[in-house]
């Protein structure tokens, strides 16, 4: 008995334009050609520092468009965290605070590590000034979220 194929010609359950849309996220997203992430609303917060960073920094500023979410996925981005706090791209992923210049911003913890000193770090994406990113942060830089 052969796979059932997809109108796009690959088998059902594997094409993410047909498979379900993972629970936290939505099918089509907005993303621009110099981001790194895909967000839910072109009024995101976070969308608009990234595009005024840029703009600072004498970058080309680039207008969001609408693109179906296996398409932003197969481009390697990630979910902009403030835009879709639900999302949890694994199962072991945590929310989390993490503290970023003396302030504590929404994260997502998704792996710890002990360090040959016996201390804890976690691995944890967030946002801050505009920008998405992901980094190896100190036990005492991170907190449950509440």
């Amino acid at each position: 008995m052969a796979d059932e194929r997809c109108d796009h010609g690959l088998i059902v359950g594997q094409c993410g334009h047909c498979k379900p849309v993972p629970r936290g996220l939505t099918a089509s997203v907005w993303t621009t050609r110099g981001g790194s992430v895909f967000h839910r609303s072109v009024a995101c917060e976070a969308l608009a520092d990234g595009q005024a960073r840029a703009a600072r920094f004498g970058r080309q500023v680039h207008e969001p468009t609408r693109v179906a979410l296996a398409d932003a996925m197969a481009q390697g981005r990630g979910a902009c965290i403030p835009c879709f706090p639900a999302y949890r791209p694994t199962s072991t992923t945590k929310p989390c605070l993490v503290r970023v210049d003396a302030q504590w911003l929404r994260g997502l913890l998704t792996e710890w590590r002990r360090g040959a000193d016996g201390r804890w770090s976690g691995v944890v994406s967030y946002v801050a000034h505009g920008e998405q990113v992901t980094v190896l942060k100190d036990q005492d830089d991170l907190r449950p979220a509440s």
